[in-house]
């Protein structure tokens, strides 16, 4: 009897260690599997991220082209109205001076020549030139040094005003009287005498 509970008791041993193993192997399992659920959540998470990532950075790259295009179109809109107004504002300058021109032709006489347009060096030099042979401008002794002196810019006047007007009446008394001019500005002078 003594030898059937020796072995019962062996086989209580046996049996309580299987159970222990079983619930060790069992414990083991479930730990892997909640390591394991643990990885997949963390690798969905990551995918999840990096997915949410690229969608933001596609979208502000999106938003980037955007703004470049709208400001593309901005820039060229107002690159047109800039160049609408310029032909706008040269066709309404050329009408200015066909309108000016005309002015001036209706008050024109016959062999005048005004003295916005003696500006232009061609004619005034072509003028000067004619000068030296006309014989209805015997009056003007029309020298060569005198004429290179002519082809430079001249002041409107030197010093005040109303010292250059005394002067300018001075000479215009004298000019009627038959004197020529002598310098640059009395050759001025005398071109407003003409053209007048």
């Amino acid at each position: 009897m003594a030898k059937k509970s020796g072995s019962a008791k062996k086989r209580s041993e046996a049996a309580k260690k299987a159970a222990a193993t079983r619930k060790k192997n069992a414990a083991a399992k479930a730990k892997a599997e909640a390591e394991a659920e643990a990885a997949a959540k963390k690798k969905i998470a990551a995918a999840k991220r990096a997915a949410t990532i690229a969608a933001k950075k596609e979208a502000a790259e999106a938003a980037e082209k955007a703004a470049k295009r709208a400001a593309a179109a901005k820039k060229a809109a107002a690159t047109r109205a800039a160049k609408k107004k310029a032909a706008e504002a040269q066709a309404a300058a050329k009408a200015k001076a066909a309108a000016e021109k005309a002015a001036m032709e209706a008050k024109r006489r016959p062999g005048l020549v005004f003295a916005s347009e003696q500006a232009d060096p061609n004619l005034s030099n072509k003028m000067r030139a004619r000068a030296t042979t006309s014989t209805a401008a015997s009056h003007v002794e029309a020298k060569s040094e005198i004429s290179k002196v002519m082809n430079k810019p001249v002041k409107s006047s030197r010093g005040a005003k109303s010292t250059a007007d005394k002067r300018k009446k001075a000479f215009h008394k004298r000019w009627i009287e038959g004197a020529s001019p002598s310098t640059a500005e009395e050759y001025g002078w005398a071109r407003e005498f003409l053209n007048s």
